[in-house]
């Protein structure tokens, strides 16, 4: 896996996101957002790589609902075990698997699957135009590659606040910017989608959320401390959402059959 620096997850506050988002998702939108990542692709019985594959959310989803095969990869062998537990218990140990992996190249053979996902984790890899190429690499011939991701807009105090009070280290981009790096390392068929309207309008329902009907479950399943500091990090989220300096976006691309 390519280097992120900083993974930013930590595990005493994930019982809270699996309330606002769904169990074992770390990335927004739970369920709907990986049914718009692959909406319209037929994924039964097809090999997927899931780049940053977290608690296993979307990667037991795209095992259970959608029959994929899927290898998914970690840094984290905290969330790898996790997976591993959570894949355990709905049935789907078969066609999910989870691996520990270094930061560094994808470690798998060339043309050795059908798809290559990924859900928020591009935007903590600096090095894009070695990724894609990476990507292109592990692909079949007229395979695809389905994403969605986090894009920073702006290098504000606003921003550099959220990120110190998430822990994360995102690199700047947009869509665009992610196709044209498709592009140029040889993917066809290419497309790319600003949708920062609909998490904009979804992170202000999620904090509503929060501050309200789920503001004492959230202490009593972790604790009033990272309650309340889950809760600041949203809050800052809402505001460079709504400046527009943090947005989202899907985007897509095949290799050449």
């Amino acid at each position: 896996m390519e280097n992120t620096e900083a993974t930013g997850y930590e595990t005493d506050y994930m019982p809270i996101t699996d309330i606002v988002w769904g169990r074992g998702f770390i990335a927004p939108g739970g369920e709907g957002n990986v049914d718009r990542i692959v909406k319209g692709v037929d994924l039964r019985d097809k090999t997927l790589l899931e780049l940053g594959s977290g608690a296993g959310g979307g990667t037991l989803l795209l095992a259970g609902k959608y029959g994929a095969r899927v290898v998914g990869l970690e840094l984290e062998q905290a969330l790898v075990d996790m997976s591993r537990r959570y894949a355990k218990e709905a049935g789907l140990s078969e066609r999910a698997e989870f691996r520990c992996v270094e930061a560094g190249a994808i470690p798998v053979a060339d043309a050795s699957f059908d798809f290559f996902y990924s859900s928020g984790v591009i935007c903590h890899i600096e090095d894009r135009v070695a990724l894609f190429s990476d990507v292109l690499r592990l692909l079949k011939p007229g395979g695809m590659l389905l994403g969605y991701d986090w894009f920073v807009k702006s290098n504000s105090d606003d921003i550099q606040h959220w990120l110190q009070a998430a822990q994360l280290q995102l690199h700047t981009g947009t869509p665009q910017q992610y196709a044209e790096i498709m592009l140029d390392v040889g993917f066809e068929e290419v497309t790319s989608e600003d949708a920062s309207s609909w998490y904009q309008q979804r992170a202000q329902q999620e904090l509503v959320e929060l501050e309200g009907p789920l503001y004492q479950k959230a202490a009593d399943i972790t604790s009033e401390a990272t309650r309340d500091m889950v809760l600041k990090e949203w809050r800052m989220m809402n505001r460079v959402l709504q400046s527009g300096e943090l947005g989202s976006g899907y985007f897509r691309g095949r290799k050449p059959g």
